[in-house]
């Protein structure tokens, strides 16, 4: 084809790659792996803020945990003086229970 061409026929020219037919995949390939790797970065940002997302609740999970537990001590603390109260109000009034019958005992001798 041309003087300083290799020796050969039109087709074996024609049909030999050089290191420029090359490129283009190789381009191509480059392209899709960077395509990937953007692709990843980007899920793996998705991903981070919803970590985010889970620490945050997390923290108000526990901060609510932490309230329940002291409101249930406060509810414990306040059957505990509501049990005393019923226990005293239930000896009083059996200690008035024996003096009415002891006041009725009393007057029925009287009468």
């Amino acid at each position: 084809v041309y003087e300083d061409s290799q020796p050969g026929t039109l087709n074996d020219f024609l049909g030999a790659m050089s290191e420029d037919d090359v490129r283009p995949e190789a381009l191509r390939r480059f392209e899709l792996m960077v395509e990937e790797v953007a692709r990843h970065a980007e899920e793996a940002k998705k991903n981070a803020g919803e970590a985010e997302t889970s620490a945050r609740n997390a923290g108000i999970s526990a901060s609510q945990a932490e309230e329940s537990a002291a409101n249930a001590d406060t509810s414990a603390g306040e059957a505990s003086e509501s049990a005393r109260q019923a226990a005293e109000s239930a000896a009083a009034a059996k200690q008035s229970e024996e003096a009415s019958s002891s006041s009725a005992s009393a007057a029925a001798q009287k009468a």
